[in-house]
């Protein structure tokens, strides 16, 4: 029994150096296709990327987490029925043009509250870590973005400056 005991002692220490965090207060799930969850994500984002975009659009999720009050989403943008953007018709074609821009991901971060979501950031195109200063800002686990605590440690709390 201690054996058993200790090892799981060692084992839940080692758990960030082999790649595995520990469970934290509020697990990460993925709302399955269809669901009310999902629904609900997906329709508190979509007015601002139709505004950024220019029109109407539908989400096609590479990535999307839930955890406590927080959702983050990885998503493609088409048009309705499945057709694609034509990017050098909106404001980011000159992004589009030189290379400075990923349509294949376009980023969003939701809080829940008593109204329901609502759309916290979002980054369309982006072609660096946009996520990481949101986490850094809303003091949220990589875990959420898909990443892991041990490469993205939680940012420390800025010491107070002395009085003289």
């Amino acid at each position: 029994m201690r054996l058993a005991i200790a090892l799981s002692l060692c084992l839940f220490a080692l758990a960030p150096v082999l790649g595995h965090a520990p469970a934290f207060a509020g697990d990460i799930h993925q709302p399955p296709k269809g669901s009310e969850l999902r629904a609900s994500i997906l329709d508190a984002a979509r007015p601002t990327f139709e505004t950024e975009i220019g029109g109407p659009i539908e989400f096609v999720v590479t990535k999307m987490n839930v955890m406590d009050a927080w959702a983050f989403g990885d998503v493609k943008l088409q048009r309705p029925g499945g057709a694609p953007i034509d990017w050098s018709a909106t404001k980011f074609a000159e992004d589009y043009a030189q290379g400075m821009f990923d349509p294949e991901h376009n980023l969003f971060l939701l809080a829940e509250g008593g109204d329901g979501w609502s759309l916290v950031e979002y980054a369309i195109g982006p072609t660096d870590v946009a996520w990481d200063w949101w986490r850094q800002q809303h003091n949220i686990p990589a875990e959420l973005f898909g990443a892991s605590s041990a490469d993205f440690p939680p940012v420390a709390s800025p010491r107070p400056r002395s009085g003289n």
